[in-house]
């Protein structure tokens, strides 16, 4: 049998409403299902017999009556009825209302009733806005009843209506739709310094105004657009210079009001305030004709500098033009890696600049139209490139010293070497500055191949290096030995012994031993030895003339340098005998004597000398050489003794003065 139940106090949300129970249903329900709920009518001020429709449509104050069956083991302990807004226009809350149930209300069923006030307002937006926004937006919604048990579990019911409290719809043209929202463009409407308002109010009771506000403090205050002369499009336009840039999603609104004075539900204006950014070209202010790309960097304010992806929705520049003196020189489109998403910046293009001063101007475009300008003035210069004029005509040799020197220029006709460094292996032998030309002495020390480095730094900064290597060859000693004196026909030997730098023997010099014969200028290589592991190397000549020797030992490639050894004089004396001299004489009778000579011209004259008694010599008679090379003189001794003798050959150019064996013979 059926259970009746009186009205009992009600919990209400946003109006009042009214509860009454009426009886029975046949059975209660014992399968463990929980709650069944059934709508039995829906009526309001829009009239009606109550009967439930799907979309019927409701006004004002309505009526919802349903059933509930309950549940013996899980029985409902409330029952809550709604209606919401359907989402498309901004809605600001939601009617409902609480019915308590105690045990045994609903057993085995209950019928329930609810009054819904789908016309009740709100204050939105803060209070100095004065919209009453209406908490259920007209149109498609949807009578929604749970009913709760303590398990917990709620069984919900749902009955599709269309609320038409005749309020004016407001759309914004301008503003994207749903599907606009992607993660490479931005969404909403566009507000740099000003924004352009446009917006479209309709209503069954007409439109008597339209009204933009915000329910932050960052934007002006509320404002209503200009009425239409014609159509239903209403217009303004709002200064945005002083609001923050950022882009304002859920803050911002437009209404319409009806001639009654009521409000339409509020449509969000989301809003992108864009004041431009700025940018900073990362370049030096003295560059070189080829640097063609610049670094820029570009910095929104905070409120649109988002981190990846977010950044996305925001603003990003597309494209930068680069100006040489005003004239554009390259222009740098957006793509993936340099702009979208990209917060560090990006490279442009500045083509071929020609030396002296300029102003680079670079201008970016962000996606929204928004400029960050940069003028950067720069000079154009070239590097100062030096050549060597002096220190590379050969190699040098350890021990000695050498001079680099080098002119520098510069094909901009500015730039100079403002400071310069000479250094070997990176050890400084000279520096200077302008107006002096890098020139310095270095001496060798040790053999191998060293790198000469000359560096100039431009009134500019700028720096050039120019490194050349250079090899120090080993110095050679070459010292000769030999006889100084020689008997023609005799074997002369004379030995060149080579040393190296570090005193190391020469191993392996080809030596040239040279003999210039006394009266000539000439010097003829006689021969040419290897010196052995020593440094030694000999050669045997015979002696013939007078003459000069000296040892030159050869530079070896890359190796050592060439040398000569002082020159040593050789003496040669012809030979001279007496063929069988007579040991006795008779003083006052002529004696011959003969002497032989080799070698020999014919007629040279032989002397033939008595030694006196102070140790002196004395001609006593003179012959010249016959074609057989022999002299013979007649002697007639002055006094009985002994007297010694001998015979004596005069110097010439060719062959040194030279004397005999001496001999005696006793005077009767």
């Amino acid at each position: 049998m059926g259970i009746s139940r009186s009205v009992r106090s009600l919990t209400v949300a946003a109006s009042a409403a009214v509860l009454c129970a009426v009886a029975p249903a046949p059975t209660a329900v014992a399968d463990d299902t929980g709650a069944v709920i059934t709508f039995d009518g829906v009526s309001s001020d829009a009239g009606g017999d109550g009967t439930v429709s799907a979309g019927q449509t409701i006004t004002g104050t309505t009526d919802v009556t349903f059933t509930v069956q309950g549940d013996p083991d899980d029985e409902p302990t409330e029952a809550v009825v709604s209606i919401t807004g359907s989402g498309e226009y901004q809605g600001t809350g939601t009617v409902k209302q609480t019915i308590a149930l105690n045990p045994g209300d609903c057993l085995p069923s209950c019928t329930l009733h609810a009054t819904l006030d789908t016309a009740a307002t709100r204050q939105f937006g803060g209070a100095t806005n004065g919209v009453a926004a209406p908490l259920v937006n007209d149109g498609a919604n949807t009578i929604h009843v749970d009913v709760d048990s303590p398990r917990p579990r709620t069984v919900m019911a749902d009955t599709a209506v269309t609320v038409d409290n005749g309020r004016p719809v407001v759309t914004l043209p301008d503003l994207p739709g749903p599907d606009a929202w992607t993660s490479h463009e931005p969404v909403g409407l566009s507000a740099d310094d000003e924004l352009s308002l446009r917006a479209t109010a309709t209503g069954d009771d007409g439109v008597s105004r339209v009204r933009y506000f915000s329910s932050g403090s960052a934007w002006p205050a509320p404002v209503d657009l200009t009425t239409p002369e014609s159509g239903a499009t209403w217009t303004a336009t709002l200064d945005t210079s002083a609001v923050p840039a950022g882009l304002y999603s859920g803050g911002v609104y437009v209404v319409a009001y009806d001639k009654d004075g009521r409000a339409g539900s509020p449509v969000r204006a989301d809003t992108l305030v864009d004041h431009g950014f700025t940018i900073t070209p990362k370049l030096d202010t003295v560059i070189r004709p080829d640097q063609t790309t610049a670094s820029v960097t570009y910095a929104y304010p905070s409120a649109l500098n988002k981190a990846f992806p977010a950044n996305l929705n925001y603003a990003y520049p597309v494209s930068t033009t680069v100006s040489l003196d005003g004239t554009a020189q390259a222009t740098t489109p957006v793509n993936a890696s340099t702009y979208e998403g990209n917060t560090e910046g990006f490279l442009a293009g500045l083509g071929k600049l020609t030396y002296g001063s300029h102003t680079l101007t670079f201008d970016t475009v962000d996606n929204r139209g928004a400029h960050g300008r940069v003028a950067l003035p720069v000079r154009v210069v070239s590097e100062v490139t030096p050549t060597w004029t002096d220190g590379f005509q050969d190699f040098p040799v350890a021990g000695s010293s050498r001079t680099y020197a080098a002119t520098t220029s510069a094909a901009d006709g500015v730039s100079r070497a403002e400071h310069w460094t000479l250094d070997v292996d990176g050890t400084t032998f000279a520096t200077g500055s302008y107006p002096a030309q890098p020139s310095g002495t270095w001496k060798a020390t040790t053999t191998g191949v060293h790198y000469v480095t000359l560096t100039v730094v431009s009134q500019y900064g700028d720096t050039t290096v120019s490194t050349v290597p250079m090899r120090v060859l080993a110095a050679t000693t070459t010292q000769l030995t030999g006889p100084a004196g020689s008997a023609y026909g005799s074997r002369a030997t004379f030995t060149a012994t080579v040393a190296q730098t570090g005193a190391k023997p020469a191993a392996g010099a080809k030596v040239g031993f040279q003999y210039k014969r006394a009266g000539s200028t000439t010097w003829k290589t006689q021969a040419t030895v290897t010196a052995d592991s020593t440094g030694k190397a000999s050669y045997t000549a015979t002696a013939k003339y007078n003459g000069t020797w000296r040892a030159v030992t050869a530079a070896k490639n890359l190796t050592w340098a060439s040398s000569t050894s002082k020159t040593l004089t050789s003496h040669v004396k012809a030979v001279l005998t007496v063929s069988k001299p007579a040991a006795t004489a008779v003083h006052g009778k002529p004696v011959s004597f003969t002497a032989l000579s080799s070698p020999y011209v014919k007629g040279t004259a032989l002397r033939f000398q008595a030694r006196q008694k102070d140790g002196t010599w004395l001609t006593l008679t003179s012959a010249g050489l016959s074609t057989g090379g022999s002299a013979t003189a007649k002697i007639t001794f002055s006094r009985a003794g002994t007297w010694t003798l001998r015979v004596y050959r005069p110097g010439t150019t060719d062959l040194t003065g030279t004397y005999s064996s001496s001999w005696t013979v006793k005077v009767s």
